[in-house]
């Protein structure tokens, strides 16, 4: 049993001692060795019994811990400041975890480690969490979207996509989603590789199905044609004119079952990293096409954990070439 005592603990202690019973009758009573009783009332009573309250107990003893349990950030100042110089060149705490290993640093760090310190009341104050995709001083849950229903012509579902995309076994499989702002109607309309985990951007003056079908025959036209195969969509306005870019490029198109964007995972994930350059109030009018693929090359240029730390474009141009 381990000789620390818990809260409730304290309160019994505090209770038994009200009693004037002998603290080794009370050591007893709790099932506790003698020497913990004695050790709990000279720390937090200067072995007063009367001056004895669980509640002071705990917080002094919370305190200690504290200082006794410090974190490798707060032990390792060198390790502290690689930590921070990642945050400021928009690396996840994920991707600075990995690259700290890979590199074989002897002191390394979890992403979890970094996450508790962003978030404990030192980060706060020192607001790591600015450096974050969200740049949320707290932890938000996701909130549960419009549901609209979509008539989609020649509309295949996602669970009829070979296993070879679901598992990602070749190049060549996108999926695409747009990403909407406050007060205006100019969009991002956006299209990420399973594989490569390489994304296009394109500025779209609205989310409409025309406007969506330029934008893929921009990604198109971009890449060489046989790593454009597949697209992957979810049940909005923008995917209307899917058959189109079909039978245009040869591409097959599947569509992730009603409320469930979360299955093409990959293009949801590529909006969140586009959220940290471009949040919501972002005024998209003032933003021209050179700014839109600036951000998109930084991203395309990131390195990447499932990639094993080797960026999206390393990997398309080893496909490639």
């Amino acid at each position: 049993m381990s000789n620390d005592l818990k809260l409730y603990d304290r309160e019994k202690l505090e209770y038994w001692l009200r009693t004037k019973q002998s603290l080794r009758a009370i050591a007893r009573i709790m099932r506790r060795d003698h020497s913990v009783l004695v050790r709990e009332l000279k720390r937090n009573a200067d072995g007063n019994r009367k001056k004895y309250r669980a509640d002071v107990a705990q917080r002094a003893f919370e305190k200690r811990r504290h200082k006794r349990h410090k974190g490798k950030l707060d032990k390792f100042p060198e390790l502290k400041e690689r930590v921070l110089e990642g945050l400021k060149n928009e690396w996840s705490p994920d991707v600075i975890a990995g690259k700290l290993q890979t590199a074989g640093e002897k002191i390394t760090i979890s992403r979890e480690s970094i996450y508790h310190y962003i978030y404990n009341k030192d980060g706060r104050i020192e607001k790591w969490y600015q450096y974050l995709r969200q740049g949320q001083p707290k932890r938000h849950k996701l909130g549960s979207r419009k549901k609209v229903k979509i008539s989609i012509p020649e509309r295949v579902s996602i669970h009829l996509r070979p296993k070879y995309i679901d598992q990602r076994k070749r190049f060549g499989d996108w999926e695409s989603d747009s990403v909407i702002f406050s007060k205006q109607k100019n969009i991002l309309s956006v299209q990420s590789e399973r594989k490569s985990k390489l994304i296009r951007i394109h500025k779209a003056p609205n989310k409409s199905a025309e406007e969506t079908r330029e934008a893929l025959i921009k990604t198109a036209e971009s890449i060489p044609k046989e790593i454009f195969l597949s697209l992957t969509f979810d049940n909005g306005t923008e995917g209307v004119k899917h058959v189109e870019i079909k039978k245009e490029y040869g591409v097959e198109t599947y569509f992730c079952d009603p409320f469930s964007s979360w299955q093409k995972g990959g293009v949801e994930n590529a909006n969140k990293l586009i959220r940290h350059y471009l949040p919501r109030s972002t005024d998209l009018s003032k933003l021209t096409d050179r700014d839109i693929y600036e951000i998109q090359e930084k991203l395309n240029n990131r390195p990447r954990k499932c990639l094993n730390y080797k960026s999206p474009n390393e990997i398309i141009n080893e496909v490639v070439h």
